[in-house]
Formats: C-alpha cells, structure tokens, sequence
C-alpha cells in the first residue's frame, strides 16, 4: 500500500517523525495505540496490514465497555516503523503536537486459527468494512470489531470491543488509564468544554427533571442577557479533526466582538448545515417562529412579489442562534438596513477551476497593482474553500450599480493582462481551467462568506483576512482554520476593518484607470 499521501503531509527536516518506506515484519501482528494531543486530543488507532499501519483517529479514545461505540475516522496509512514513534511534533507541521505510546501489542484476525491466511481475512474485511480481531495488549485485550458506518461521511467507522471475559461493564475512559504518559494535555468532558469555552455565557438549570429526562441532548446557557437554547453540543460537525457543534459555537463567541461589525444591521442569508459539514445544507431566507429578542425585517422580493423575512445578526446571542440552527457560515449582505441601495464595500471574488491557488494569488496580485494605480485602497482574505475575495472600501456612497460598474472594468484589465489564465464568462463551461473574475457579487441580496467565518468544507477552513504581503506563492487557504484562527487574530487583531470606514473615491479611481489605458 502506498504511503505517498504520509509523506506528502510530512517535511522531515522539520519533524522527527520515520519517512514512510513499507516493510514486511515477520511474526506475529503487531498494533499500536497512540495519545496524540494534536490540536484536539485524540487516540490513534493502528493495525499492521500489507507492511504498514492501517490507521484511524479515535477522538474519544478506544474503550473495554461493549456499550461504547467509538467513533474512528479512518486516515493515510502509517509506515510500521511509526508503532514506536513518540516525541513532539513541531508547530507548523501536519499533527503538531506531543504523541505518546498509549497501548501496544500483538493481534490477530478473529475469523481464523490459521496464521498464514491472518492478513486475508483482515484485508477482506477492511474492503467489506467489518474488521474483526482479537488484541493482546497490556491495556487493551480480546475481541474488537471495526464497522464502517455507510450513508455516514467518507472514513467513519466504529470501534466497538466484543462481550467476552476481557470486556468490563463500567464506564470506560481512555484519559483515566494513562500509566506513566505525562499529560500536558488533558481531555474534557464534551459538555463542560463547550460551556468554560462560552466566557459570557451562564448555564441556565433545566426547570424540571421532566424537562431533562424528555431532552438530554438540550442545553441552555445565558449569552448577552439572553437565553439560547442549544442542541447536540457533541455531535461531530467535522468528524475526521474532532470539531462538535458546541466548538463551532465557541468559536464564533469567542471572535463575536471582531466578527460583529460585519453582521450588524445587514439581512443574513441563512445557509444550514445541521447535519454537519460533511453533509448536504440548504439555504434559508425567509426565517420565522424565531425567539422575540432575534431581529428580523421584512424586505420585498422583486422575483416573487413577495415580502421575506431576513435574520439580522446584531449581536453575540443572535450570533449564537444561528449557529445552533446549523450555519456554520455566514453571508451577510453588502449593504445595511440604513442604505440598502449602497453597499459598504464592493467585491471582486476570484473563482477558480481546478486552478493551483499559486494562479489564484497571481491573479489577486494583479488585481491588486490596477487597483493601486487607481487609487483604491484594497482588502483581500482568502475564501475559506479555493478562491479569494478582493473588497474596495465604498463607505455606503454609491449604487451597487457603481460598484458593479467598477469591479466589471478592474475584472477587463485583469483580464486583459492574464487573458490565458482568468475569464469573464460566467457560465462554468465556458470558462475551463481559468479562474471566473466574478463581479457579480456586487448586487442587491448577493453574498459572499464573512470575513472570519467558518465554511462547510473537510477541516474546518476559515474565510482569513489577509495583509498583502502574505499573498505570494505558497499560499494555502487551508492553513487557515476554526482551531488557529483565534491566535491569529489575538497577534493581528483584525486587520480587515478597513472595508467598513470611508470608502473611496470612485469617479477619481476611473479616471486614473482611464488614463493608465491612454
């Protein structure tokens, strides 16, 4: 089995980890447990198959209890020198963080007595997704299955241990079983992490043990003199990095005073990911039956002749509202109930194909160029999935007509410079290979992600403000994610506030441009 996507991830100047080479063990099989306190604590799980490790990540750790039914995220195979590996990994590096042996031992297939068909038997059944085995460890013994969860997100499986004499009946906690592993990460309880991550928020006791038998899965906490109702705070929302629901929340409360002055006073284009990131959303727009401290306003829609009722995100118990209804994230008009006809901000949004994001900066450098030779003062942050998103401050003084009209001749000048490269054409088909230099945006009820906010894609990226200078090849949108953002911005703060003050001069940026084509 190949183990290019190991090595791909790894720079082992940087890290002391093994390169990834396969080797054939003789003897008995041999499986490794592994406490990593990556940037969530998790336990790695491998089994040696075909020369390397077969692994998953086991967020809450294997467990001796039948009852339990661990979720494993299955990841890359694992050279087998890394059985032994122990040691911390740099920060900057893929899995940073201090891993530490947890278990380790022998195994075998559980269908067979016959050592020479072992790894058929278990090949057949990673292939199948049913996996059964017996482990002989020091803590870990008998028989586990591993089944793949079909209909479930890509790689989830579980890791259930079978009832035989090695199963225990009481609650069963990895962290609790330790040995001499130094923790200089502890885990928390699900529950209790997500309520201390919530700084303003008090738990709101439940009323009646009625109330609490009937809803377990429901919480209440206090959040800016309000009461929100939150539910399934431990469902996994991005399984394969250990991110619930309850830290999606905690994130957003914890940035809500950077995040906010993108929100205030403009409708939100609700967009719903209740089942998680991994699963299909839906967008919502007109919003109703909400709790009477949520602010809504009706607006009329042109294409149905009717009025809608918007969201407006005001302030952080809103914020949090909206997150428990599933938005992981937010699209915000460009303009405020105050002036509706005039954005604060116009956006030229660089969509690529199956372009390297080296083409996206580029091309967001080159926009940049036009842009100063104009006069405009620019913003930039990455998308949070494959493009960029480049604003010009407008300070609500002018249509979107305006800014639609400006973005559409900076858009031809790039063009124009990298015409093999970008395309105007709107239609996807059309425009092959090249990155869409989308104007369109600059619309009425057009959104694109908030700066800051979270987006619905494998790892948790975030839409990231950028200072000019970090956009220069090797550049990646996914080093910028829900667990390291909130550093970034406690070392920046925000450095994208520049969009909502005064705005520029647009007649004068035309003219300049003109006269850079004479």
């Amino acid at each position: 089995m190949s183990l290019e996507k190991y090595n791909q991830k790894r720079n082992f100047g940087e890290t002391t980890e093994p390169a990834g080479k396969e080797q054939q063990h003789k003897g008995k099989l041999r499986f490794v447990v592994q406490r990593h306190e990556a940037s969530t604590l998790h336990y790695d799980f491998r089994l040696e198959m075909e020369g390397v490790l077969k692994s998953w990540a086991v967020p809450k750790g294997p467990s001796l209890n039948p009852a339990d039914k661990r979720l494993a995220m299955e990841v890359e195979d694992h050279p087998f020198s890394y059985r032994t590996f122990e040691g911390t990994i740099p920060e900057g590096n893929y899995g940073a963080g201090r891993v530490a042996i947890w278990d380790e031992g022998t195994y075998h297939a559980a269908e067979t007595d016959e050592p020479e068909k072992e790894e058929e038997y278990l090949l057949r059944g990673l292939q199948e997704g049913s996996i059964k085995f017996v482990l002989e460890g020091e803590k870990l013994r008998g028989e586990f299955s591993l089944i793949k969860m079909k209909g479930r997100q890509k790689g989830a499986w579980l890791l259930v241990k079978k009832k035989d004499d090695e199963a225990v009946t009481e609650d069963y906690d990895s962290e609790e079983h330790l040995g001499n592993i130094t923790v200089t990460k502890p885990a928390k309880p699900a529950k209790k992490a997500t309520e201390k991550k919530f700084t303003s928020a008090k738990r709101i006791p439940k009323s009646s043990p009625e109330k609490s038998s009937k809803d377990d899965s429901r919480e209440e906490l206090e959040i800016a003199g309000q009461t929100v109702s939150f539910s399934n705070l431990d469902k996994f929302y991005w399984p394969a990095e250990g991110i619930t629901k309850g830290d999606l929340i905690a994130y957003y409360q914890g940035i809500a005073d950077v995040l906010l002055p993108y929100l205030q006073d403009r409708p939100q284009s609700l967009l719903r990911h209740p089942n998680g990131a991994e699963k299909p959303g839906f967008y919502q727009k007109d919003i109703d039956h909400t709790p009477d401290w949520v602010r809504t306003v009706a607006l009329h829609a042109e294409s149905t002749g009717k009025d809608v009722d918007y969201l407006v995100c005001d302030n952080k118990a809103t914020l949090a509202y909206m997150n428990n209804l599933g938005c992981i994230q937010l699209n915000p008009w460009n303009s405020r109930l105050a002036h509706l006809e005039n954005p604060d901000y116009l956006v030229i949004d660089l969509d690529p194909d199956e372009n390297p994001y080296d083409e996206v900066v580029e091309t967001a450098l080159v926009t940049k160029e036009l842009l100063d030779k104009a006069g405009a003062a620019s913003f930039v942050k990455t998308s949070g999935a494959t493009g960029m998103h480049i604003y010009v401050p407008l300070g609500a003084r002018y249509t979107f007509e305006q800014a639609k009209q400006f973005a559409h001749v900076v858009a031809r000048m790039v063009h124009e410079q990298l015409p093999t490269l970008t395309s105007l054409e709107r239609n996807p088909k059309s425009r092959k290979g090249k990155i869409y230099l989308d104007f369109l945006q600059n619309a009425i009820a057009q959104t694109v992600a908030a700066p800051y906010s979270v987006r619905p894609r494998a790892g948790a990226p975030v839409s990231a403000p950028l200072r000019w200078e970090e956009v220069k090849p090797g550049l990646r949108p996914t080093d910028f994610t829900i667990l390291n953002m909130p550093d970034r911005i406690r070392q920046l703060d925000d450095i994208f506030n520049g969009v909502l003050g005064k705005g520029v001069d647009l007649p004068a940026c035309l003219k300049k441009l003109d006269s850079t084509q004479t």
